[in-house]
């Protein structure tokens, strides 16, 4: 992974990459920014189309703050994985600090411990830590901004400072904008028996919001770009995530996504339009789809698009026996419901609500639950310290009732999309990439095993009768790799198992045909 994720030019970490490097080599302004260009989007339109949809060429790709922060760490501490991999560690170190942070002020000490040491045991936070995506600095930017936030009094330099840190949650992660109408809410929740003291919190809010837009505002102007552009995947993101045919959980392409963005443009208004349109009226199939998506949400199963989880989790036992999202999930919903906080806890909720409708928006990918699992975190650390208090009261019937809850929730996500999780658990890319990697360095034994491991995690069941596409892409290099090494025999033997595997693979056969020959 510390090789690939820089030069796999299909993932976002490569992107990643190129863009921190362009900043350090002194792209300050991102006048010429690195756009992610790949296979799928060269079938759709060339690279001068795509940018004129996305509004120029000078847009950012995405929400820029990420980019910025890695080519501060890579002109800190140079290019070195572990160095990188280090200051990452710094900032899921802060996370854990401020879940501990947030648990403290709303329920106590003790359920401080205990979010805090989820925090630090939460596996998917674990492993994205490594990955050279948004992700985690998403995490830290919102986890401030809450802090900022419940710290809120009536002197407005502390609402300045929460909307300056919004905006820095905003340029981490473009969804957070839909958090803004929230927290006006809840301001108003607050103050609306004091007009006075309500408008000066809202305006200077907003005032520290535009006052941390202005570098972007500013950068936009120079570059000849619209002022408030901010990312281009905003449209894409919605047809992917709505049109007719597309997937509701990890990433995939509908029929309809070129269509789509010829009519429109590239515009957002159009492009919502005409992707509600390609349901034809049947709104029901609308609804099964969003259904989902909300299944996919509490589901256990980590949808992947650029790592997946499953590999990592298999090779490596802190991964493997580190905190899961459905563990989370339940103690994080028993604790919205736990009683004696110590304060008034809407905002958390509304951050929930905001963080559920930014992932309805596109399409639920287990990463992009990272950020509002920080959240349950402090709600997790809550009903771990209600439980205790009530065991230590030997109040049994009501540790109890919270426990069978938990046990039910955790039920729930694990067979909600169980069968998505069976057939999509893996994918050939991890091992295709891990065996090109071994083989590069002359360990053709490692790279054979590997390709060997791919062949075993594909998924297997009546209603398979072909190998799973993507795997396609393992059976040559096995086939030769076994051949260098002398294994022909072996290889047969893989294959022979293969075909009765997937009975109806015309390619399994005449790769088995020909080496059989």
């Amino acid at each position: 992974m510390a090789e690939y994720q820089r030069s796999w030019a299909e993932a976002d970490m490569a992107t990643a990459w190129a863009w921190s490097g362009r900043i350090v080599a002194g792209d300050l302004l991102g006048r010429d920014p690195v756009h992610q260009y790949a296979s799928w989007m060269k079938e759709i339109a060339p690279l001068e189309t795509w940018e004129r949809w996305w509004g120029g060429k000078a847009v950012f790709h995405q929400a820029p703050l990420y980019a910025y922060v890695l080519g501060g760490m890579r002109w800190a501490v140079g290019d070195g994985v572990w160095a990188i991999g280090l200051c990452q560690l710094v900032l899921g170190l802060v996370n854990v600090g401020l879940v501990a942070l947030l648990a403290d002020r709303f329920f106590g000490s003790l359920a401080a411990v205990a979010a805090g040491l989820g925090a630090a045991l939460y596996g998917p936070f674990l492993l994205h830590e490594t990955l050279l995506l948004r992700d985690t600095l998403a995490v830290t930017t919102s986890l401030l901004l809450l802090w900022a936030l419940v710290r809120t009094d009536e002197r407005p330099r502390r609402w300045l400072w929460a909307g300056a840190l919004f905006a820095l949650a905003t340029l981490a992660r473009e969804t957070t904008l839909l958090f803004a109408p929230l927290i006006i809410l809840w301001t108003a929740q607050r103050f609306w028996r004091r007009p006075a003291v309500c408008t000066t919190a809202v305006l200077s809010f907003v005032a520290g919001a535009l006052l941390g837009f202005v570098p972007l505002i500013a950068r936009n102007l120079v570059v000849g770009v619209a002022p408030w552009a901010l990312s281009t995947r905003g449209v894409e993101a919605f047809v992917c995530g709505h049109a007719a045919g597309s997937s509701p959980f990890g990433f995939g392409i509908p029929p309809a996504l070129r269509s789509i963005l010829e009519a429109s443009d590239g515009r957002l208004g159009p492009a919502i339009r005409l992707t509600l349109a390609t349901y034809q009226g049947e709104w029901g199939r609308l609804l099964a789809h969003e259904v989902t998506k909300l299944g996919a949400i509490v589901s256990r199963y980590e949808a992947m698009d650029n790592a997946n989880w499953y590999y990592f989790a298999d090779r490596s036992p802190f991964l493997g026996w580190s905190l899961r999202y459905e563990v989370v999930l339940a103690l994080g919903l028993v604790g919205l419901w736990m009683p004696g906080k110590r304060d008034d806890d809407r905002v958390l909720r509304y951050f929930l609500l905001a963080a559920v409708a930014s992932l309805m928006y596109a399409t639920v990918i287990g990463r992009f639950r990272l950020v509002p699992a920080a959240v349950l975190l402090v709600y997790a650390g809550g009903a771990v310290a209600w439980i205790a208090r009530q065991v230590a009261a030997r109040r049994w019937a009501s540790a109890v009732g919270a426990g069978a809850a938990v046990v039910a929730l955790i039920a729930v996500s694990a067979n909600t999309l169980a069968d998505v999780e069976a057939h999509h658990r893996y994918r050939a890319v991890e091992f295709f990439l891990a065996a090109e990697h071994e083989y590069q360095n002359g360990e053709r034994a490692r790279a054979l095993e590997e390709l060997r491991a791919g062949f075993a995690s594909a998924y297997r069941g009546p209603d398979q009768r072909t190998l799973p596409l993507d795997y396609a892409q393992l059976l040559h290099p096995f086939v030769v790799v076994a051949h260098e090494l002398g294994r022909d025999a072996g290889a047969a033997a893989e294959l022979d198992r293969l075909v009765r595997d997937y009975p109806e693979d015309a390619d399994l056969h005449g790769i088995l045909a020909a080496l059989h020959k």
